[in-house]
Parts: C-alpha cells; sequence; structure tokens
C-alpha cells in the first residue's frame, strides 16, 4: 500500500492572482465594447437603394388601404441621415393625418411630401401562401384594374361607418 501525502502549494514566483470577481468584471466590460464596435461597423457599412418616387395617386391608395384594412406598410422618405445616406424605411399601419400634411404613421410622424416610396405588406398564413388560389387584392396591378363600382362601394361602407353621427352613451 502507498502512503499518501499531503499535496501543499506554494508561490514560485511575486505574480498575484486578481481572482474571479475581476475576471468577469472585464470580460463584461470587454463584451459590452466589442458589441458596440459590432453595431457601429454594421451601420457604417449600410447602403440601403433608393428606390423610385412614387406618384402621388399610388401613395394616397396605399395610405387608404392601410387604414381600411389594417395593412402594414413600409415607408421610404426623401430625407437622407446626416452621412448623406438613404434612412431606414419605416414600418407601421397609417393611423391618420396630424396635420394637413403630417401623418402617423406607426409611432412616428411623417411630413406628407417626404414620402419617396411606399409599400403595402400583405402578411398571410403560410397555408396561404402554398395555396396560391387567392389573389394578392394590394398588389400594383390590382391597383390599376380596380373598378370605379367596387371603388365606391367601398367608399360607401366607409364612410357609413365612420360618419354615422351616432354616439352610444
Amino acid at each position: 500500500m502507498s502512503k499518501r501525502t499531503k499535496k501543499e502549494f506554494f508561490d514560485y514566483n511575486d505574480y498575484q492572482d486578481r481572482g474571479m470577481a475581476y475576471k468577469w468584471d472585464t470580460a463584461f466590460a470587454i463584451g459590452e465594447l466589442q458589441e458596440g464596435i459590432n453595431e457601429s461597423t454594421k451601420e457604417s457599412k449600410r447602403d440601403l437603394e433608393r428606390l423610385p418616387q412614387q406618384d402621388i395617386n399610388y401613395i394616397e391608395y396605399c395610405l387608404e388601404r392601410s387604414i381600411k384594412h389594417n395593412k402594414i406598410l413600409e415607408v421610404q422618405l426623401n430625407s437622407l441621415d446626416q452621412l448623406g445616406r438613404v434612412k431606414e424605411p419605416i414600418w407601421g399601419n397609417f393611423r391618420g393625418f396630424m396635420d394637413m400634411d403630417v401623418l402617423l404613421i406607426g409611432d412616428q410622424y411623417i411630413d406628407y411630401a417626404d414620402i419617396r416610396h411606399i409599400k403595402i405588406h400583405d402578411f398571410r398564413k403560410w397555408s396561404e401562401v402554398e395555396n396560391e388560389a387567392l389573389p394578392c387584392p394590394f398588389e400594383k396591378d390590382e391597383y390599376k384594374a380596380l373598378e370605379q363600382e367596387e371603388q365606391t362601394k367601398i367608399e360607401d361602407v366607409f364612410n357609413e361607418y365612420f360618419e354615422d353621427n351616432q354616439w352610444i352613451e
């Protein structure tokens, strides 16, 4: 049988370890620094395409569809950021006009004349996407082919709903 000896550790030089508390604090700060650097790098490499200026009639059509059918819009503005690049698009539902030329999309106020390009997003279930028998009612072709009779029916229903002047007390 072998006899066990007691293990003894002794410092062989003058180095004193910082301890785990200091190591974790430093690692956390370095992690935040790296995250900030990566985010800054991503922002500096951002280069969005400047989409063409759309017709005012189509912009109004998209705003109307958004408020009537609760559709989400993606809006690109004419204004540029401080570095002369295209700003990130604004996402949200059109919630109405706040002033004669200021509208509210999502929770952001936008100058009406500042809208460059607008797109309606039609989020559907995956089961409807696979079954392409249903046409998408929010595409540009539908805008051009929309019959005046259908548009007047939609307007009548919309006006009747919002302008009935009946108050529930």
